[in-house]
């Protein structure tokens, strides 16, 4: 059983409080990749009509500062098949995790199920019963490179890679993609340049997407058909494609 913090302060959002709730979004997603900006038009039409996401918005304060947050849906009924679905929950401390599981789990006995999108190793995943979850929909990703010079160029890089990588590349679709290339990856940038040498490693447009999103590792891309080699040659050296860990996503667009 939770106990609640006394150091933490919980109450009900409103709308006034959507911009501070945005910020805390944008703490947790700035470092991992794939998820989204929520500035912008979209989300400006979104704001627009000045009202909460979902049922509701649950804030955990500290000092006055957000430290985490929930939106939620609570649906319909009390019996056993109740199901509160929290859009999002989201903290950028421990102990805001814990109060906003604890907060969660107080439905208990209105809403036994709660049903939510979890981020691998976020501050609420680290809290969550995950043991006991079950999956309740699971939605794949779609990616289709088109250009790959400009996808490399404009994705962020983690600051700790360097190296340097040549392979081939093959796009029946998008033959501008097609050729030789080589990646450089250094001080948290990296680029695609042209080269005129054969290389050992070619490389699938599929497999490209795999090893970009971070989605497969390059030996396993290999095993699949996608990237081809010359003997005695380590795959593993296009892993720096994918360097910066798998991509993940809250939104669905």
């Amino acid at each position: 059983r939770h106990r609640p913090s006394p150091d933490l302060t919980v109450r009900a959002g409103a709308v006034a409080d959507l911009p501070a709730v945005a910020d805390l979004y944008e703490r947790v997603a700035r470092h991992r990749n794939g998820m989204l900006t929520r500035r912008g038009e979209l989300y400006d039409f979104f704001a627009a009509d000045r009202g909460l996401p979902g049922d509701g918005v649950t804030l955990v304060e500290a000092d006055g500062e957000l430290v985490g947050y929930a939106t939620w849906q609570r649906g319909r009924g009390y019996g056993s098949d109740s199901v509160l679905t929290v859009d999002e929950a989201l903290a950028v401390t421990a102990e805001a995790a814990r109060e906003l599981v604890g907060v969660l789990g107080s439905w208990a006995s209105v809403a036994p199920a709660l049903r939510l999108c979890p981020l691998d190793g976020d501050a609420v995943s680290t809290v969550l019963p995950l043991e006991s979850a079950r999956d309740h929909e699971r939605d794949l990703w779609m990616h289709r490179p088109v250009d790959v010079a400009r996808a490399v160029s404009a994705r962020g890089w983690p600051t700790h890679a360097r190296g340097t990588v040549d392979f081939g590349l093959v796009d029946p679709l998008a033959d501008w993609n097609t050729g030789t290339w080589r990646l450089t990856v250094a001080d948290g940038a990296a680029e695609l340049t042209r080269i005129d040498a054969d290389a050992d490693l070619r490389l699938d447009v599929r497999g490209f997407a795999l090893l970009y999103a971070g989605a497969a590792q390059a030996r396993s891309v290999a095993q699949a058909g996608l990237l081809h080699h010359s003997p005695g040659v380590d795959p593993a050296a296009l892993d720096l494609l994918g360097a910066g860990g798998p991509a993940q996503l809250l939104d669905y667009f």
